[in-house]
């Protein structure tokens, strides 16, 4: 081959791989996203209508795509630690789900927190005459929310034409909590069994109440032993920056160079899982 030819060749060579490169890494980056977009934010938009937030799958993507793409590059630019950006991205990544399940278990409490009172209110209505449907439909009117807006839920079935025992099961599957069950278990034997469900709602709010106290106690026994987990977690970061403040050029290492990362890396995996065996030794199931 002509050696005047040969640099013409190289070089197109190279532009057809860089070509091919770029369009293998865009076939693939577009099926990670509609993967991501499937298995995580049409997943999450739909469990979060389960919690009465609405909000657009599309609307999601395009913030969790922004979301994915600025914050690393935002935190690349600051701090010119590739290693921080990696960890915005994954952040921006696992985030929706993250906080679908704080926004689910804080719902979960406050639903919970709230029977013992629910109760009382449909007991109260049931004495005074209404039927269970319509003292269902007044607990939907004057509950606070969230529980107003489960029964409101409910009630809408039943006048749909659902069975009070399917209804009331959705309501249990929905909460997923073991005080929900004894309500719906006690609303299903007064109607197979009978007996006085006033009564059965009524000593069922009292142990509901006495349950709430006990946790509230353990959770306040229990608070320091929290508390010093999360010192004792946040202590090698306050040394961290405690060295790095008066020696930047011995610890200089640790942020600019591979092995440095990988110490950092480690440092990040063993406070996760020192948090996450505090958090077990320290819950108490009631």
């Amino acid at each position: 081959m002509d050696d005047a030819l040969l640099p013409s060749v190289i070089a197109a060579g190279i532009a057809v791989a860089t070509v091919l490169f770029v369009a293998a890494v865009w076939m693939l980056g577009r099926s990670l996203a509609a993967s991501y977009q499937e298995k995580v934010l049409d997943t999450t938009s739909l469990k979060l209508s389960d919690m009465f937030i609405f909000m657009d799958p599309r609307l999601l993507t395009k913030l969790s795509i922004i979301a994915t793409v600025l914050v690393p590059v935002l935190l690349l630019v600051l701090s010119r630690n590739p290693l921080l950006a990696v960890a915005g991205a994954m952040a921006c990544l696992v985030g929706p789900g993250l906080v679908h399940k704080r926004l689910r278990a804080r719902r979960r409490r406050m639903l919970i927190r709230q029977l013992p009172d629910t109760l009382d209110s449909l007991v109260g209505a049931l004495r005074s005459g209404m039927s269970l449907q319509q003292g269902l439909a007044l607990l939907a009117e004057q509950l606070p929310k969230p529980s107003s807006q489960e029964f409101s839920l409910l009630v809408r079935k039943l006048r749909m034409g659902v069975g009070m025992d399917e209804a009331v099961d959705e309501l249990e599957s929905r909460i997923g909590s073991r005080e929900y069950t004894m309500f719906a278990t006690s609303m299903r034997i007064a109607r197979e069994v009978g007996g006085n469900l006033t009564e059965s709602l009524e000593r069922l709010a009292d142990t509901m109440r006495r349950k709430l106290a006990m946790e509230d106690k353990i959770d306040a026994l229990t608070a320091q032993g929290k508390l010093q987990g999360i010192i004792v977690g946040c202590l090698p970061l306050f040394l961290m920056a405690a060295l790095n403040g008066m020696e930047p050029e011995a610890m200089a290492p640790l942020f600019t160079t591979w092995i440095g990362y990988g110490v950092l890396l480690l440092i990040f995996v063993l406070e996760c899982v020192g948090f996450v065996l505090i958090r077990k030794i320290v819950a108490i199931d009631v």
